[in-house]
């Protein structure tokens, strides 16, 4: 199975203590993320008008399937 892994993702979006913000994680490729406090404006921007989409589970490497 052929695998490509994107090249950013959302890893995860969680509330923030901060009102109207939240703690964004969003890894690339080419380095780890540093979660970093946004408002949600910015989430939906980047999601609308990048597509980024949310990071598959155990990204950046292939799925796996157990097989017995």
């Amino acid at each position: 199975m052929d695998y490509t892994p994107p090249a950013l993702c959302i890893r995860s979006i969680t509330p923030s203590d901060t009102t109207g913000k939240v703690i964004l994680d969003m890894p690339s490729i080419w380095r780890e993320s540093n979660s970093m406090e946004v408002s949600k404006e910015v989430v939906d921007f980047v999601i609308e008008n990048y597509e980024v989409p949310m990071c598959p589970t155990g990204w950046p490497n292939p799925p796996t399937t157990d097989v017995e």
